[in-house]
Formats: C-alpha cells, structure tokens, sequence
C-alpha cells in the first residue's frame, strides 16, 4: 500500500547550499508505487510546468510569474524603458528579490538570489505537516531547485562566456 508517509520519512534531506542529494529520475523511480496514483500523476507533470489541478502548484507558479514579471519590469526601467505591465504595487518581498537579482555583480549571483528565493518560498509555504501532500510538492520543486544550482558552477559560465565571446570576435572581424 503506498504511503507518503514513510517515502517522505525515507528521502534525504535537502538544503540550498547542498548539492541534489539524488537525481530527478531516481525521484520518480523511488515515488511510484511509494506514494499514491494521483500524488504520482501530479509529480510527473512538475517537470512540465503542470499544476495537476492542485492549489498549492497554482500558488507555486503564480508565485513564479509574479517573480518574472517583477525582474522583467526592473530591467527594463534599468534599461528606461517603460514598465508595460500594469502592475503598480508588487509585494514587497518579491520586490526586494527582483532588485538583488538585477543589481548582482554577474549572472550566475542573480541566479543564486532567484533559486534561493524559491526555495525559501517554498520551505514557508508547505507548512508545519511533515507529511501532508503540500511536504511533497515541496520537496520535490525543491529538489528541482537544486539540481538547476548544481547545473552552475564558475567554470562552466566562463566556458560558456569564452565561447560566446569567440563567436562575437569573430562576427566583428568579418564584418
């Protein structure tokens, strides 16, 4: 019989400044049969941005489009552009966020800021039942998190920034 109860109580414990502790995949394996169809159901549609009808997913990308929305709207006033939103108060905390993240000193830091931000969403928002369906959800778009973080490191950045920088070099000596 599946039980969310002892799956959650098996998986490891996630922190933001630990790596993923298993992959995505490994996750999935590990849930079916472990938890119930539909928790299941709802698990694998994550990974395509999908609700699965739940409220607490809705919260989740609401909450996301709310970010996006703010941090667009501060670049484009750092670029003096107009702010097409219609938004004329933000919350105050995603406010906060959005100017960290565009006034960090390189990409990789506002990254940081805005995946550190979602998971400390996410912690305070599953509430205080280590069990309950919103425990799962959590640590599952938390896990998600993680494995995004670990996906950065410096030198892959200056990698991709040397590559990139190549590209250009070589667009201006042609022309």
């Amino acid at each position: 019989m599946p039980s969310r109860y002892y799956f959650l109580s098996s998986l490891p414990m996630l922190r933001f400044q630990d790596h993923a502790p298993v992959t995505w995949e490994r996750f999935l394996d590990e849930a079916h049969g472990n938890v119930s169809e539909a928790d299941y159901r709802i698990l694998c549609g994550i990974a395509d941005g999908s609700d699965g009808g739940h409220g607490f997913l809705r919260s989740w990308n609401q909450m996301n489009r709310r970010l996006d929305d703010a941090v667009n709207a501060q670049r484009r006033s750092n670029l003096g552009l107009d702010d097409v939103s219609g938004v004329v108060f933000r919350e105050l905390d995603i406010e906060k966020v959005s100017n960290a993240a565009c006034g960090a000193k390189n990409p990789l830091e506002a990254e940081m800021i805005l995946m550190k931000f979602r998971y400390d969403w996410l912690e305070r928002e599953k509430g205080l039942e280590p069990f309950s369906e919103k425990a799962l959800l959590s640590y599952a778009l938390q896990l998600r998190i993680l494995l995004r973080k670990d996906l950065f490191t410096v030198e892959s950045g200056n990698s991709e920034y040397n590559r990139l920088f190549d590209i250009i070099q070589k667009q201006i000596n042609t022309d």
